[in-house]
């Protein structure tokens, strides 16, 4: 009798490290603000969240660069939320321009992985007109870094020719299913 439901135990386990669980529970976006802080060079057109079902939301963006761009550099930052955000491992800032023609940054290319299948932006500087990015939402099919649970804040700098041009906050919230 025992050496049955140590064979159960056994086989359950196996099943559970061979069937792993299919993902976190929760994984979207929880809201967005984006602001401009120079008018003539980019105006943001739309900065939304949509809410598609309890599970999905979608980001759309719409920004127009008034003036050719061949200088950008990006700065981002991911804060987790303990009593405020407080800043969590990145830090980083990247060359835009160079990250176009050969993505070189790690987290740089995990995030272009999340947002490019919904974006316009797919080729080289110099960046002019409209940036577009339409319902992306947040899939774990590209996420390959371990993430604790809990909600965080993605807020990136976008600095042209040395001069901060407008910012982007994204929050979102990564639970994970233990079972």
């Amino acid at each position: 009798m025992r050496s049955g439901l140590k064979i159960v135990v056994i086989l359950t386990i196996l099943c559970l490290i061979i069937l792993k669980p299919s993902g976190p529970v929760v994984f979207k976006l929880t809201n967005v603000i984006c602001g401009s802080y120079n008018k003539t060079w980019v105006i943001i057109n739309q900065c939304r969240l949509k809410a598609i079902n309890r599970h999905r939301t979608v980001f759309n963006f719409n920004a127009t660069l008034l003036h050719p761009t061949s200088n950008i550099n990006v700065h981002y930052q991911m804060f987790q939320r303990a009593n405020g955000y407080k800043p969590w491992l990145i830090n980083s800032k990247i060359d835009g321009c160079r990250f176009l023609r050969k993505p070189y940054d790690a987290l740089g290319i995990f995030m272009f992985n999340i947002y490019k299948n919904f974006t316009n932006v797919n080729h080289t500087c110099p960046l002019q007109g409209d940036l577009l990015v339409k319902n992306m939402y947040l899939t774990t099919d590209a996420m390959r870094l371990p993430l604790p649970t809990g909600d965080y804040l993605l807020a990136i700098h976008w600095i042209f020719y040395g001069k901060p041009q407008f910012a982007t906050n994204v929050s979102f919230q990564f639970v994970e299913d233990i079972l």
